[in-house]
């Protein structure tokens, strides 16, 4: 799950997200790449249930308020 996310992120630097989507079109995607930072903040294994994990995806967006100030706009 996490895995896949990273890799579409390397691989088209959006991952989906609409705002990341309009700074590559715009800018390139060498300007996320020069200009962006990704962080894993809690790292689960695979024993972890998936409904854990999306639930503390939520609890990092609100900590960071990533809705408002951040790219978490995805499709």
């Amino acid at each position: 799950m996490l895995w896949q996310r990273w890799t579409d992120y390397i691989k088209d630097g959006h991952g989906g997200d609409v705002e990341l989507k309009e700074i590559v079109k715009k800018n390139s995607i060498k300007y996320v790449e020069d200009n962006f930072q990704y962080s894993i903040l809690e790292n689960f294994n695979s024993n972890v249930e998936c409904e854990y994990v999306l639930k503390r995806e939520s609890y990092w967006k609100k900590v960071f308020d990533s809705y408002k100030h951040g790219y978490n706009k995805n499709l």
